[in-house]
């Protein structure tokens, strides 16, 4: 799997326990000042970090990673583990929440600690801008050895690993009928029963495009795609959603949440596509403004944690730790994975968003 991956070169949820587009020229309005309540303290001393954290009492986590309900019991795990700390958890699509965090940088607002993106160009700005915090977190020598340094300066790490694949509603379409193949999906056959989310806003599906465009070249896949009026979202989630209420009968949908719906008893079924499935490495960093830099540490070694890993894997997430198992699914190198590098996905992605708007119109 490791020939595949080259290193780097709608809501709000609180617990309180009892116990892209925007570009660069959007950060340069936050100073560079480390915040004030900042203590040097290692991701080691776990004990020593979580007194510090519990005087700053909040935790606020921005992520595209997963869906909210997820994202909420994250939280409700982290606060179980660590009392005394409440937990504030917003999931949106990648370029709204990445505009979002700009514009309280821009303004001078710290309003995020901790922010997780599937679009890794983000945090790439972020770096290059000097706006994240550099962290070593406790357990990252434990994560899967290919996904283990994400970013060789630890300015920011692997918080998810997504595999997309492809889903169907059982009732709308047969095994048989089913897409077998990315390349399937521009078959006339399939004219009016695909979803997707967008390639110019989702992170998730702006790497999927990547893949199918080094795949099977941009006009020779997307204008075909196109014709078969596929129904688009922003979100790779709404296209989970469209077919599991059967408003299309398959989708482009990542593996987790597809499996979750079919644990819930919804008929959908996953096909993992012949050429591979495309897998989004998702990245996590702390900010260097963060107003409760203690408690963001503290977050990030529960992101390394077994505890994190087997929950992720409840929700047929990939877990960090390779010793983790996700049952009732293939192994990650049994997907065949596809994984687009770093740096390819840094230089093509805003090519992809402008290819994207012109093909397909949002």
């Amino acid at each position: 799997m490791s020939q595949f991956w080259n290193g780097v070169s709608r809501r709000k949820f609180l617990v309180i326990s009892s116990g892209g587009i925007l570009g660069s020229f959007l950060l340069k309005g936050c100073t560079d000042n480390p915040a004030s309540n900042s203590v040097n303290i290692s991701g080691e001393d776990e004990k020593a970090l979580y007194e510090a954290a519990k005087k700053e009492g909040k935790l606020i986590y921005y992520t595209v990673f997963f869906n909210q309900d997820v994202v909420n019991e994250i939280g409700a795990a982290f606060t179980k583990k660590y009392p005394g700390i409440q937990f504030e958890g917003t999931r949106k699509v990648a370029s709204a929440l990445f505009q979002q965090l700009n514009q309280e940088m821009q303004s001078g607002v710290k309003n995020c600690d901790v922010f997780g993106t599937t679009d890794v160009g983000q945090m790439l700005k972020l770096k290059e801008s000097q706006k994240l915090l550099t962290y070593t977190p406790k357990g990252q020598d434990k994560v899967r050895a290919e996904f283990r340094k994400l970013d060789p300066d630890n300015a920011f790490q692997t918080g998810a690993i997504i595999p997309i694949v492809i889903g169907y509603n059982t009732k709308k379409m047969s095994a048989t009928e089913a897409p077998k193949a990315w390349a399937d999906l521009i078959k006339p056959q399939y004219k009016d029963k695909i979803a997707t989310g967008s390639g110019a806003a989702s992170g998730q599906v702006g790497t999927w495009a990547i893949a199918m465009e080094e795949k099977f070249g941009w006009d020779k896949y997307f204008p075909a795609f196109s014709k078969l009026n596929p129904k688009l979202g922003r979100s790779i989630n709404d296209a989970v959603t469209d077919v599991v209420s059967g408003e299309r009968a398959a989708g482009i949908v990542t593996l987790g949440q597809m499996l979750t719906q079919k644990a819930k008893g919804n008929p959908v079924e996953v096909v993992y596509p012949t050429e591979g499935a495309v897998v989004l490495v998702g990245p996590v960093g702390i900010l260097k403004e963060a107003p409760h830099t203690n408690a963001a540490k503290l977050f990030m070694n529960f992101m390394m944690s077994p505890e994190y890993a087997a929950l992720t894997a409840k929700y047929y997430e990939q877990p960090l730790l390779p010793d983790v198992v996700v049952k009732d699914t293939k192994t990650l190198a049994a997907m065949k994975p596809i994984i687009p590098t770093v740096d390819k996905i840094k230089t093509e992605i805003p090519t992809i968003k402008k290819k994207w708007r012109d093909v397909f119109g949002a």
